[in-house]
């Protein structure tokens, strides 16, 4: 009975210490972002760029620069007997360049993509893209937060 409670003491003591960390956890990344180029202004670029200055490590040992584009395509995907929509897809891709030393180091697509229904109420239907916009472009940005923590 002894052994039995000591070896199972050890198994928790060696299972709960097997060195996992969370990705995001507190250790600062070990990367500089020094300047974000976005090449048009919109909305979803402007929310990258927020987000990748708040990760940013100014201690970080790896600078580069980075270069983002941004492009959001609303896709009908089916259309009833009338050939009214029915249904769409809204596809949000973008893409990042690594930039060091004047020069594309790594070049980077991101896409998510989301397909819902039609909505005969047109304010109820643009309030439900903006939060599949919202959705998408968060997804994308973890995407690219644990990119960059890679390199």
């Amino acid at each position: 009975m002894k052994k039995k409670s000591i070896s199972l003491i050890l198994l928790f003591f060696i299972l709960a210490n097997c060195g996992f960390e969370p990705i995001y956890s507190s250790k600062k990344p070990n990367f500089n972002i020094g300047e974000i180029k976005i090449t048009q202004k919109n909305r979803f670029n402007s929310i990258i760029e927020n987000n990748l200055k708040n990760i940013s490590n100014n201690e970080g040992q790896n600078k580069f620069d980075l270069i983002i584009n941004s492009e959001r395509k609303k896709i009908i995907s089916a259309k009833d007997k009338k050939g009214n929509p029915e249904l769409f897809t809204m596809i949000i891709s973008v893409e990042v360049q690594i930039v060091k030393n004047n020069m594309i180091k790594n070049k980077k697509g991101f896409s998510q993509n989301f397909s819902y229904s039609n909505n005969s109420n047109k304010f109820s239907l643009a309030q439900y893209e903006k939060d599949i916009e919202k959705n998408l472009i968060n997804k994308i940005i973890e995407n690219i937060n644990t990119y960059l923590l890679s390199l």
